[in-house]
């Protein structure tokens, strides 16, 4: 074992990749329902950086490694969570996420007095509230301020974390689990309707209609504004036998027949607006007209929105569909296209292969990032990062490595270009830099840790694992509470968007397990940016005053 031990301290980026592999798989252990996940590398970290026989050197990480991780990581998450977290703040969203504000300052606010009255150090506290409430980005910002300081032991934070975070897992299942068991009639009732709701906007559906109301004869489909105010997409259109792709200047006049593409209620409420429904087919005709799924790779397309493409003006062509993320969704005029998104286009046969070329259909392309986007993207955050910002008392604090990044990957991701820049990742590469980023930051931070984990255990540690407890449990019913009371949410969008505040991709599993509907993702993305800014912030701030009040 010693001579392992001696060929890891000749070589840090074997070290560190033994930790990553090591940390990967036992977070795919499961007890139950429970497993670590990615936060195994941590555990994993903290093993190796207590393995340290007395007198001996211990392993190290470079801290350079775990910067450039938690860079990758707040950033990419910025970008994701961009357009989520300034939409989130308009209509529902905001009364849920004031509600989500006000519990985790009272969370925030209960860790702070209980971690003073057990006498805990000023990062350990801040780490417990990290760990408690399952935030990595938090814990991130929390040590790196320590750092930047100078004031207190960047390792403290760590324990913290560490000691509170499988509870902060596990609690917050069992608090859905009794919060689902209170309302358990109404929940029931709930998932039914929900559950009907989402087979209905999962399947999308077409059928033919002939054209007899009068209120819309003689008037062009884009005057009707037909995909705003019914949600439907005319795909084909004939008039006097012959087919077409219809634009929003084609006029409907008695006796067409189009075809409606859109989810089974809505089509429902289409026999009374456009007339009585049709057995034609509008498929069948020989040729003329062809429908394709098509990969958007084009750079320059990406965040303009599908009015902007101008596709009947060029093509006589339109979407039909959009597929994000494995999700097929109706699009309007305003719907942004994303690189990585597939479309369904109908269009003339002829132009088919046009078409495609205007959007590129490339996977090769897709995987080639704009590196010039990325690192600028980067660089502006870090920048921001390093901008002193005055608190009282004539200190200063600054959003480092952590905050910087996340602030410019929110504004970044919610423009989503700026001129030939384009700023958003395709989600495949998003998910494979913030994880390669998360999975540095986790086995630099956690060899950093591990003496003074092990140290803990014998000593703070059972004050650091009650005081979780009481912070998730707390924080957690907090949330669900105000959620349903003052946020008007049902139950499952509670416990959804309880799982955004969580931040924890267990806990949104969970969630979903125990509604099965997509109204549970829907409440998780309404509130999952927000809470990872808040808590990002929180826990900063729990140092700043903890420090004060302790000296």
């Amino acid at each position: 074992m010693e001579s392992i031990r001696d060929i890891l301290l000749q070589s840090e980026p074997l070290l560190l990749f033994l930790v990553i592999g090591c940390g990967f798989l036992l977070g795919q252990v499961k007890i139950g329902s429970f497993k670590l996940g990615v936060a195994g590398v941590l555990f994993a970290g903290l093993i190796f950086g207590a393995w340290c026989p007395e007198g001996e050197q211990s392993f190290k990480i470079a801290h350079q490694v775990m910067q450039i991780g938690l860079i990758l990581f707040v950033y990419t998450v910025g970008l994701t969570s961009g357009a989520g977290f300034f939409a989130s703040l308009k209509r529902q969203g905001l009364r849920f996420n004031l509600a989500l504000v006000i519990a985790l300052f009272c969370g925030g606010a209960l860790t702070l007095m209980f971690g003073y009255l057990m006498h805990l150090q000023a990062g350990q506290i801040a780490g417990v509230f990290c760990g408690s409430l399952t935030n990595t980005p938090a814990l991130a910002a929390v040590t790196e301020l320590i750092s930047n300081s100078g004031v207190g032991d960047p390792r403290d934070p760590i324990v913290g974390y560490s000691m509170t975070y499988p509870f902060g897992i596990v609690g917050g299942m069992l608090a859905f689990q009794l919060f689902a068991w209170v309302y358990r009639k109404p929940a029931h009732r709930e998932r039914i309707a929900a559950e009907t709701r989402s087979k209905e906007r999962a399947d999308l559906k077409s059928a033919c209609f002939g054209v007899t109301n009068p209120e819309i004869i003689d008037k062009a489909i884009g005057e009707l504004r037909i995909q705003e105010k019914m949600g439907l997409i005319i795909s084909r259109y004939r008039h006097s036998q012959n087919t077409t792709v219809p634009t929003k200047y084609t006029v409907l006049y008695e006796g067409d027949i189009v075809k409606v593409v859109g989810v089974e209620a809505d089509l429902r409420k289409a026999e009374g607006y456009f007339g009585v429904e049709s057995n034609a087919n509008l498929d069948e005709v020989g040729g003329a007209i062809t429908m394709r799924r098509i990969l958007v790779s084009r750079k320059e397309l990406a965040g303009k929105t599908i009015q902007q493409l101008e596709l009947d003006h060029y093509f006589n062509a339109q979407i039909t569909r959009l597929r994000r993320a494995d999700v097929d969704i109706v699009p309007d005029y305003h719907t942004r296209i994303e690189l990585g998104d597939r479309v369904r286009v109908v269009m003339p046969s002829e132009r088919s292969a046009e078409v495609a070329e205007f959007f590129g259909d490339s996977e090769r392309s897709i995987s080639e990032l704009d590196y010039t986007a990325l690192t600028l993207g980067i660089f502006i955050g870090v920048l921001v990062g390093m901008i002193p910002i005055p608190i009282p008392g004539g200190a200063a604090v600054s959003l480092g490595f952590a905050g910087g990044p996340l602030v410019a990957g929110l504004i970044l991701g919610k423009l989503g270009r700026t001129g030939p820049l384009v700023w958003s990742l395709p989600a495949e590469s998003n998910n494979a830099l913030r994880h390669i980023g998360l999975l540095f930051f986790l086995a630099a931070v956690g060899v950093m840790a591990g003496g003074r984990f092990f140290q803990a255990l014998s000593g703070t540690g059972g004050q650091l694992f009650l005081l979780g407890l009481l912070t998730t449990t707390v924080t957690t019913g907090i949330t669900l509470l105000l959620l349903r009371y003052f946020g008007k949410a049902t139950i499952i969008e509670t416990i959804g968007a309880t799982s955004g505040m969580q931040t924890q991709p267990a806990t949104l599993a969970r969630a979903y397990e125990m509604s099965n509907s997509d109204d549970t993702y829907i409440a998780y993305a309404t509130t999952y940016p927000v809470a990872m800014v808040g808590k990002i912030f929180i826990a900063q701030l729990l140092l700043i005053i903890a420090n004060l009040m302790i000296h």
